[in-house]
């Protein structure tokens, strides 16, 4: 499970951009990938890759919104050009933590997304690229981390790790 919980950011990350101001960028529909760092040197970086469009990432957006238990509440949002920053509070096990989320929309071909949690120096910064089509026996919202950790993020409890080896 705890692949999952690490995974999940990853896939979400061109999500950012739409949960920030209610309107989700218009990507290119296709294989993206994600790289996620954290800023700890003890935690490598995170990679994988999902198949999406504009089209998924709206129902996503339209979801979380539904969602009455979702952490996380927006109290700015400034759009300035392709850049949306926002302040955000989120609860999680009881804990509050304030954070500023900037995303930059590239064309319709790159995403970044910077967390800077109030209070701690490092950032998170999650980097979205489009990689090609969506290849055969890949539909849409399917992930793939780079541990072979295999979802569609519209059902995350289909996660499946590939088997270990002997």
């Amino acid at each position: 499970m705890p692949r999952i919980i690490l995974s999940i950011p990853l896939c979400c990350a061109l999500l950012s951009a739409a949960s920030i101001a209610g309107d989700v960028p218009d990507v290119k529909p296709g294989l993206w990938k994600t790289t996620t760092t954290t800023g700890d040197p003890n935690v490598p970086p995170q990679t994988g890759t999902m198949c999406t469009s504009t089209a998924l990432l709206q129902t996503l957006f339209d979801q979380r919104l539904k969602d009455p238990a979702r952490p996380c509440k927006q109290s700015n949002v400034v759009h300035s050009g392709t850049t949306i920053t926002e302040q955000t509070e989120c609860k999680l096990d009881g804990v509050s933590v304030k954070n500023k989320v900037i995303t930059t929309v590239t064309g319709d071909t790159e995403v970044r997304t910077e967390i800077h949690q109030e209070g701690k120096s490092t950032v998170t910064v999650s980097d979205s690229k489009w990689l090609s089509a969506c290849p055969a026996g890949m539909q849409l919202g399917d992930f793939v981390g780079a541990d072979g950790m295999k979802f569609n993020i519209l059902h995350p409890q289909s996660a499946k790790t590939p088997p270990q080896a002997p």
